[in-house]
């Protein structure tokens, strides 16, 4: 009963201000192993711009594939639209105002520091009663890894993560025993989309692309809007390895997988503000017997 509890828990956080739409009626629920595995896929700064949630720009094979086979939450909200925020309200389960979370830490030299050359630092400190996430599962036998982001908001205690790095993997755990993983890509952050300007763009150069009425419909805008989606079609490719890893080891039927973002879209008037297209955001849940999945055609 305890590891039900933690799955619940689990996801009743990632459900914070939620809505399935597509539940209608209500049934036995998905059948699902006592000890099942859990895989987050996490895409940072991405909007609900994806073929599963009705945007066609791009094709995404692989969350197409996961959406067909799985549940599709259109209506969810990140708590902040900024990372650090959010991501503290999904690892302790709770909302950031209550823990001081609210504003964006920082660790840098500040030129709004009171002295000259002092360094503004700011991080919140939960109370010590809370745990994050990961430590609920530890406790119940749980291997559990986090590949590799963390940035909380608050420094993690020690006992968070098996492994916390750019290797960690749940191929690392022993036999047999159930994970915990989660598996950040770092491809749809806001810093890509002028970074991998310097590569090749993986759409044709002259993609029409549809451009939000906020934003001037401008050569630098569609510039940025086609990296945005050459990104997506970026990040999906790598939910698709992920995924062959976890078809490989022959552990799709007994894992629940996520795929969510931290937050909305990386452009101008999307990041850091609360309106829809700063915190509403995709997410998929794939269950080990396709419960409410569609099917792949």
């Amino acid at each position: 009963m305890r590891i039900k509890r933690i799955i619940c828990f689990a996801c009743f956080f990632l459900l914070l201000g939620t809505c399935a739409s597509e539940i209608v009626t209500v049934d036995s629920g998905p059948q699902i192993p006592n000890r099942p595995n859990i895989l987050w896929i996490v895409a940072e700064d991405l909007s609900p711009i994806i073929p599963p949630f009705g945007d066609f720009t791009v094709e995404t094979p692989n969350l197409t594939r996961l959406a067909a086979e799985g549940v599709r939450y259109s209506n969810v909200f990140s708590t902040s639209g900024v990372c650090a925020p959010s991501r503290a309200t999904i690892a302790l389960g709770t909302y950031q105002n209550r823990v001081g979370a609210q504003h964006m830490r920082t660790m840098r030299p500040s030129s709004a520091a009171p002295f000259p050359g002092q360094v503004t630092a700011y991080e919140a400190v939960p109370p010590p009663q809370m745990k994050m996430h990961s430590q609920y599962f530890r406790e119940a036998g749980y291997y559990t890894s986090n590949n590799a982001k963390e940035d909380y908001q608050f420094r993690k205690p020690v006992t968070a993560w098996d492994e916390s790095s750019n290797a960690a993997h749940w191929r690392n755990r022993a036999p047999g025993q159930p994970f915990f993983s989660i598996f950040n890509l770092g491809i749809t952050h806001e810093s890509q989309v002028w970074m991998q300007q310097e590569n090749s763009l993986l759409v044709p150069e002259d993609l029409e692309v549809p451009v939000p009425p906020y934003l001037p419909d401008t050569e630098v805008s569609l510039r940025d809007i086609r990296q945005v989606y050459s990104n997506i079609v970026a990040m999906d490719r790598q939910v698709g390895e992920i995924l062959q890893q976890l078809e490989e080891d022959e552990l799709l039927d007994n894992t629940i997988v996520f795929f969510y973002s931290d937050h909305g879209g990386p452009l101008p008037r999307q990041k850091r503000l609360l309106y829809d297209s700063g915190i509403n955001l995709p997410m998929i849940i794939r269950f080990p017997d396709g419960w409410r999945g569609r099917g792949s055609g």
